[in-house]
C-alpha cells in the first residue's frame, strides 16, 4: 500500500502544520470489514390502552356474533334492564358531560373493539361515569357494531345518541358504573 504525502493545506502555518504531522505518526489506516452492520428491530410505538394484558380480559365482553340491539337509523337509545328509565333521556339533554372521547375513525372492527375494551378499563381505573364514543356515519359497520358491544358490557348502565355538540349520529354518549369506595356509596 502506497502512501500519500501530506501536504498541509496554503491556510495554515508551518507550525499547524508540523503540529498536525506529530499527531497523525505513527497513524495507520482502518481496516474495512465487510460485515454489513445489523439494524435492531424497530420498537413500535404502541397505543394507550391497546396492548395492555388486561385488554384481553376487557375484550372478553364483546362478542361480534351478538346482535342484541337493532338501529332503524334514528336516534339509539339503551338503558340497562333494572336501572332508572330516564337515565337514556338525560343523555339526551346532555346531563351528563363526558370526561374522556374516543375516536373510532379509521380504526378496523378489531381496532375498535380494542379501543373501547381499553376505553372502558380506563373509565373504571379513572373513575368516570361519563364518556363519548365517536364512530362515525361512513358505511355505518362500527355505527352498527359499537351498540352491540356496548350492551354487553355489565358496566354500561345507558347510552343515546350524543347531542349535536358531542357528534350527534356519528357518536355515543355512555353512562358508566364505577366501583366506588364504600364511603361514599353512603353519602
Amino acid at each position: 500500500m502506497q502512501r500519500k504525502k501530506l501536504s498541509a493545506p496554503a491556510h495554515l502555518s508551518a507550525e499547524d502544520s508540523d503540529l498536525f504531522r506529530q499527531s497523525v505518526t505513527g497513524a495507520r489506516p482502518l481496516l474495512q470489514d465487510k460485515i454489513v452492520p445489523v439494524s435492531k428491530a424497530s420498537k413500535k410505538k404502541a397505543r394507550p390502552g391497546s396492548n395492555m394484558p388486561d385488554n384481553e380480559q376487557n375484550l372478553f365482553f364483546f362478542s361480534d356474533g351478538y346482535e342484541g340491539f337493532v338501529t332503524d337509523g334514528g336516534s339509539l337509545s339503551y338503558v340497562q334492564p333494572g336501572d332508572d328509565p330516564r337515565l337514556a333521556g338525560r343523555l339526551k339533554r346532555a346531563e351528563f358531560q363526558p370526561q374522556v372521547v374516543l375516536d373510532l375513525h379509521g380504526l378496523s372492527q378489531q381496532q375498535a373493539k380494542t379501543e373501547l375494551a381499553g376505553l372502558l378499563a380506563y373509565c373504571q381505573q379513572q373513575q368516570f361515569n361519563c364518556a363519548c364514543v365517536v364512530h362515525g356515519k361512513g358505511l355505518g359497520i362500527l355505527a352498527r357494531k359499537v351498540p352491540n358491544w356496548l350492551i354487553q358490557h355489565p358496566n354500561v348502565r345507558a347510552f343515546h345518541t350524543a347531542p349535536k355538540s358531542w357528534g350527534k349520529h356519528g357518536a355515543l354518549l355512555l353512562l358508566l358504573k364505577i366501583n366506588q369506595p364504600e364511603f361514599e356509596l353512603r353519602q
